[in-house]
């Protein structure tokens, strides 16, 4: 739970990787060691990329892979949970190559209708109980399920982002279309991570799960503040208070360093909640349309200080001053978000 000391570890991983050759094919190997070499590779490149997508981290991962280790029966309808999140991981790879580039523009209305297709491909070609929760038959299976639909949701809302600024290139009605998009991936990645906790909760406790469901509350808090995302954000609350409090009446520093990191998290998403019902409407000038408020924008280590003192007066250009007070809130997110500061040291990159 210490995103410092993960991409640290990460970080040699990756080299490890990279010395053995498992980001290339080889055929001094038998066809089940390749298989192995393979797995072992995607495993990595899964966590990778997450640290990639998240923190806008560039990665040796997504220059080479090798191919995705489908078994020799393996075919469209009866894909694995291994082989289509490969597949999954194996886009977002190719996304971030795409943002490797200086002139590389954010991604157009077809790139990204397109994006999302290729996934519903995916999704569409996987085994019949990773697609449909009647087809579950044993508790492993509804947790693959869950998980699919977790990580490919949030895949999809990364990919749908640039509609949530009001500056990006997409005109209004193409900006409308891909932000109801976002915001119901997002909903998707939460109820995800909720039913995966209530299916198992030490399922619940995976690192990557909890990190893509934390800060797909706070982008969809400060996006959408409809009855069903305080419904959803309330849901996850109660997950996020399980594990906080898993040790029972045990003192903060007595408590497990997980449970640390997520304290912060709830009390976050706590704050949010109390700033939006304290919130009073205030008039505006020559404005048309709902208020929509920056996106989650994590930061890489070193971390920084995102909460700057502002004057208890001051009015921005963009809107009255209680939008800082939500902005500070989301700027701060949660020690689980964010990496800890490196004092003399820096991480492996």
């Amino acid at each position: 739970m210490n995103a410092g000391a993960s991409y640290t570890l990460l970080g040699m991983t990756e080299r490890m990787c990279l010395v053995l050759g498992l980001h290339v094919e080889s055929t001094g190997f038998t066809i089940e060691e390749q298989a192995n070499r393979r797995r072992v590779w995607w495993t990595m490149a899964f966590q990778n990329s997450h640290f990639s997508l998240a923190y806008d981290r560039p990665s040796i991962t997504m220059v080479s892979q090798p191919e995705i280790p489908f078994d020799r029966k393996s075919m469209p309808g009866h894909r694995t949970y291994f082989e289509t999140l490969c597949r999954v991981v194996s886009l977002a790879l190719e996304v971030l190559r795409s943002r490797m580039y200086p002139e590389t523009q954010e991604p157009r209305y077809h790139e990204i209708r397109e994006y999302k297709q290729r996934i519903q491909r995916m999704l569409a070609e996987a085994t019949p109980h990773l697609r449909h929760r009647d087809q579950c038959r044993s508790l492993a299976e509804h947790i693959e399920r869950t998980e699919l639909r977790l990580h490919s949701s949030y895949l999809l809302s990364v990919l749908c982002r640039v509609s949530l600024d009001r500056h990006s290139h997409l005109d209004e009605q193409r900006r409308a279309l891909i932000r109801e998009e976002c915001i119901s991936s997002l909903i998707s990645t939460i109820d995800a991570f909720v039913e995966l906790h209530e299916i198992n909760s030490h399922c619940s406790r995976s690192w990557i799960s909890l990190q893509r469901s934390i800060a797909s509350a706070f982008l969809l808090a400060a996006n959408d503040d409809s009855p069903q995302t305080w419904e959803l954000i309330d849901r996850l609350e109660k997950v996020l208070a399980d594990h906080v409090y898993a040790d029972g009446d045990a003192e903060h520093n007595n408590r497990t360093d997980s449970a640390k990191h997520l304290s912060s998290s709830l009390r976050a998403l706590r704050e949010i909640r109390e700033t939006f019902r304290s919130r009073k409407p205030v008039p505006s000038v020559n404005v048309s349309g709902p208020t929509t408020y920056s996106p989650v924008i994590l930061p890489s280590p070193p971390s920084i200080d995102t909460t700057p003192n502002i004057p208890p007066n001051m009015v921005t250009a963009g809107g009255p001053m209680e939008d800082w007070n939500m902005r500070n809130i989301l700027g701060r997110v949660s020690d689980v978000m964010l990496f800890p500061s490196m004092s003399g040291t820096s991480p492996v990159v």
